[in-house]
C-alpha cells in the first residue's frame, strides 16, 4: 500500500503526517519523521487488521490538514530557502 505524509518543522522537531490515515508522528529529522510515521502506520494498519475494523480507517479530515499546515507557521517557514512543508510517499506492509 502506497501512502502519503506531509513534512513540517515544528520547534525542534520534523512533524509527519499521513494524509489516508490521520497518523501522525515526528523525528528529530526529516529523515527519522518519516521513518517514524512509516512505522506508525504499519502499526496502526496492523491493529485495525487484527481486530477487524478495516472499514473504520478515515482519511484525514480537512480541517485538520489546515490546521496541521498553518500551525506554527513562523517556525515552519524560519527562512526563503526553507519550504513550508514537504511530500512524502512511503510503501506500507501490514503483517498479522
Amino acid at each position: 500500500m502506497q501512502l502519503t505524509g506531509v513534512l513540517k518543522k515544528a520547534g525542534d522537531y520534523y512533524v509527519a503526517l499521513c494524509l489516508e490515515l490521520n497518523v501522525c508522528s515526528q523525528g528529530e529529522s526529516i529523515e527519522e519523521a518519516r521513518q517514524m510515521l512509516q512505522e506508525a502506520c504499519e502499526e496502526y494498519l496492523s491493529y485495525m487488521k487484527e481486530n477487524k475494523l478495516e472499514a473504520e480507517i478515515r482519511t484525514t479530515p480537512l480541517d485538520v490538514i489546515r490546521e496541521f499546515l498553518i500551525e506554527d507557521v513562523e517556525q515552519v517557514r524560519p527562512s526563503q530557502d526553507w519550504s513550508y512543508s514537504e511530500t512524502i510517499a512511503f510503501e506500507v506492509t501490514a503483517g498479522v
